[in-house]
């Protein structure tokens, strides 16, 4: 197999992570934004006032649909396929060192114990994602000197 073939596999094998990072996000977005409440309960907290319900919506919700368009922005523009990718894999992450600091400080439950298994499955998953996007090369000065070299 030639090298432009891998190169094209290894991008739709990327952007076909996008594609169900955008299914996923956007449906956990939509639940969090139509039904907070049973939603978020499931982690132990409760929505007794207005406010909260309001606020779960507008943060987590919009947090989720920000990470499906990001992943749909990644699947329709290739060249922002990488960049796309390195965002949610950053976003991971940090939620990853919430879950640790969590787990440190707060102590071991099942959910989040759970949640943190899920979430560096996510990240491992993202993260082959963004080395199996192929680097695309720069192409050097018209002259032909090498960069950094002055041309005469």
């Amino acid at each position: 197999m030639d090298g432009s073939r891998v190169a094209v596999i290894r991008l739709w094998l990327a952007r076909a992570v996008l594609l169900s990072g955008t299914i996923l996000y956007v449906r956990i977005g939509f639940r969090y934004l139509l039904d907070p409440v049973p939603t978020i309960a499931r982690f132990g907290i409760t929505l007794d006032q207005p406010l909260a319900v309001t606020t779960v919506r507008a943060i987590v919700g919009a947090l989720f649909f920000g990470l499906g368009t990001t992943a749909l922005t990644g699947l329709i523009f290739r060249s922002q396929t990488a960049n796309c990718l390195r965002v949610i894999v950053s976003f991971i992450f940090f939620v990853l060192v919430g879950r640790v600091v969590g787990l440190q400080m707060d102590g071991t439950d099942p959910i989040t114990v759970s949640e943190l298994r899920n979430e560096s499955i996510a990240f491992a998953v993202y993260a082959v994602a963004l080395a199996l996007v192929p680097r695309q090369t720069v192409p050097g000065p018209i002259d032909g000197s090498t960069p950094g070299e002055a041309s005469s």
